[in-house]
């Protein structure tokens, strides 16, 4: 007889976790079996197996599969219809974790309401494949950070639509908005008052370039950004990626929010900036002493 490989199920019959973390998906008519053999009088043999195929039923009636590469566009659609798919489930146990970041779905629970629910899922990307239409929007790169997070979730809530922004090393500034027929008027209605609901300020950095990585390492070293956010709560502070660190001839702090109380955390920053020009300079300093100074010095 053949039974699933020990290290794929626990006594409880959940998947074993891996060193990372995670589960692979398992499926019956993937899963690596082991075969065995039982000796002995015949009676008893017959006994053994039985006994091995009631724990065996026991322990693999859970299973765990995910979906995975949702659609960056699709993605806010199918975390919308959660009630659909615990309804798919038809009262069996079931578990949904959304992993935003690598855009899938964790499925855990008994094994047939996971077989249903995965279908489910499947079938709406599939159908949301061929619904949604795109519209681009040019947007200066400012306005980007205004379509992220919550903004996103409030976005598809009014108007059944997602929008997909380009990764912020990438040159392009079209924003993409997605929606069914009926909807994307909509949707790109809502996108731009969301991208004009807010006041930004782009504060650069004084020049030379090698003069304003100086002053952003020492505002990044020391939290400035978090001093400023807590001397004004209600503006938002974001520094330069790391790409434009290394790429721009400019560097700017945005700063966001309602305009006056963007231009009281400008004047502060403004402030302290005059403060710090020609108060900084780059020094060599030896590789050997650098774990010294990593030490207990670090946070001097």
């Amino acid at each position: 007889m053949d039974i699933p490989r020990r290290d794929n199920v626990t006594s409880n019959g959940h998947l074993n976790e891996s060193a990372s973390g995670t589960a692979a998906p398992v499926d019956e008519e993937d899963e690596v079996l082991v075969p065995i053999t039982i000796t002995g009088p015949q009676p008893l043999a017959y006994e053994a197996q039985a006994m091995i195929n009631d724990i065996i039923s026991a322990r693999t009636s859970r299973s765990t599969q995910r979906v995975k590469n949702i659609p960056d566009h699709i993605l806010p659609f199918v975390i919308a219809r959660r009630a659909p798919f615990i309804e798919a489930a038809q009262g069996g146990e079931i578990n949904l974790i959304l992993n935003a970041p690598e855009r899938e779905i964790t499925v855990s629970g008994d094994r047939e309401a996971v077989v249903r629910v995965v279908e489910t899922i499947q079938a709406t990307i599939e159908a949301f494949q061929s619904l949604l239409i795109p519209v681009k929007i040019p947007l200066p790169k400012r306005q980007h950070r205004l379509l992220i997070g919550k903004a996103l979730e409030e976005i598809m809530a009014k108007s059944q639509c997602s929008v997909v922004i380009p990764e912020p090393h990438e040159q392009s500034e079209e924003v993409v908005v997605y929606g069914k027929q009926g909807d994307i008027s909509t949707g790109l209605g809502v996108v731009m008052e969301k991208a004009n609901s807010q006041y930004i300020y782009e504060l650069p950095l004084p020049g030379p370039i090698t003069v304003s990585r100086q002053l952003l390492a020492y505002i990044t070293r020391i939290n400035y950004p978090e001093t400023l956010s807590t001397d004004h709560p209600d503006i938002s502070v974001f520094m330069p990626s790391a790409i434009a660190i290394d790429q721009a001839a400019v560097l700017n702090i945005d700063i966001v929010g309602e305009k006056p109380l963007v231009d009281a955390a400008v004047r502060q920053v403004s402030e302290f900036l005059d403060k710090l020009v020609g108060a900084t300079r780059e020094v060599s300093i030896d590789w050997l002493i650098h774990p010294v100074i990593m030490g207990r010095h670090e946070k001097m």
